[in-house]
């Protein structure tokens, strides 16, 4: 049986403990939802090698569904896609009416189809819960198999929930404890953005980069601007998560004023210096902040302007818009200004 809980998977929905009767129901789409991580590269490897063995198919075994059962059942732990590859090709290659293999299909599958060896985990459901994460962590999160930053924060943050400590985690993964850390608080970042009602449609798990870089980066960043708080595990300053969580979702001009950890990490180093930090919690965007705020500097610019407008000759309509636009927003400036004194 596949497993529909498969870390690989998981997009940032919510794991739910399902029964063996849930997991044979949602076989189908279960699937379905494998095929579309692209495993036909995995199929043609099977069609042209035979189903190979050298990774090791890993199960346990499902609980009996019913007093009367009795077939056994086992669910996959590492090894889903080779093994939903499998199917599709049998699926392809198996005449339900003649209940037989097309003359195409390799022999080699034909009895591979019989019987497949793998590796059967027993012990207490928390024994198998461990070693599980065991095999994934050393394939997935530190082996050759990696799956995306996401899937392998979650399966570090499992295993805290789990009991066990960053250096343990580190040990196995061989891993330092700090980026264990970074990982697990990335995930914990991530699912209070899930969990923000304004927010919550837009936490793509493809962001989960951005609140790695979030999490790990700029201390002053992280603890003094955006509130973080390591017991919790969570941001505090609502204020500025949410300025964070606008330019990371929100389109200006067509484009996001945040799209990666670099940019991410530039917003960062500004949010140290206080004349930016200021523009950019007002709501300025980054490739917009004026970084001239030295008042001598400020004074040239303007006497600079000055001059250009005094000698402009014949302006062109999008420049006249603009003085327009320039001419209302200084009468603004300085009707606040004579009314404060």
């Amino acid at each position: 049986m596949l497993d529909p809980n498969n870390y690989r998977l998981n997009d940032g929905s919510e794991h739910n403990e399902l029964t063996a009767e849930q997991i044979v129901r949602m076989q189908a789409e279960t699937q379905q939802r494998l095929i579309k991580e692209n495993i036909s590269d995995l199929e043609t490897s099977i069609l042209r090698n035979g189903f190979l063995e050298v990774d090791k198919i890993v199960v346990k075994e499902l609980d009996d569904r019913s007093e009367g059962s009795k077939k056994k059942e086992f669910l996959v732990i590492e090894g889903n896609r080779r093994v939903a590859a499998f199917k599709s090709l049998i699926s392809e290659y198996y005449d339900h009416r003649e209940e037989e293999f097309f003359e195409n299909f390799p022999e080699q599958l034909k009895e591979k189809y019989k019987n497949i060896n793998v590796i059967l985990v027993e012990g207490s459901p928390e024994e198998i819960k461990d070693h599980s994460y065991r095999l994934m962590g050393i394939r997935h999160v530190s082996g050759p198999r990696q799956w995306g930053g996401y899937q392998s924060a979650k399966l570090i943050t499992d295993m805290v929930e789990s009991g066990q400590d960053y250096k343990e985690i580190g040990t196995l993964l061989g891993m330092r404890p700090a980026e264990v850390q970074r990982r697990h608080q990335g995930f914990q970042a991530f699912m209070q953005m899930k969990r923000d009602p304004k927010y919550m449609a837009s936490a793509d798990s493809k962001l989960f980069s951005l609140f790695s870089e979030m999490v790990g980066g700029n201390k002053y960043f992280k603890i003094e601007w955006l509130g973080w708080n390591s017991e919790k595990g969570v941001f505090e300053n609502q204020k500025n998560l949410h300025r964070i969580y606008d330019a990371i979702t929100q389109k200006h001009h067509g484009d996001l004023e945040i799209k990666n950890p670099s940019e991410l990490r530039n917003f960062a180093k500004n949010i140290s210096i206080n004349e930016v930090r200021s523009q950019l919690e007002s709501g300025v965007l980054l490739d917009e902040v004026d970084y001239d705020y030295d008042a001598e500097k400020r004074i040239k610019k303007i006497k600079s302007f000055i001059t250009h407008v005094e000698k402009a000759t014949n302006p062109s309509r999008i420049e006249l818009d603009l003085f327009e636009d320039l001419r209302a927003k200084l009468e603004g400036l300085l009707e606040r200004e004579s009314r404060q004194q």
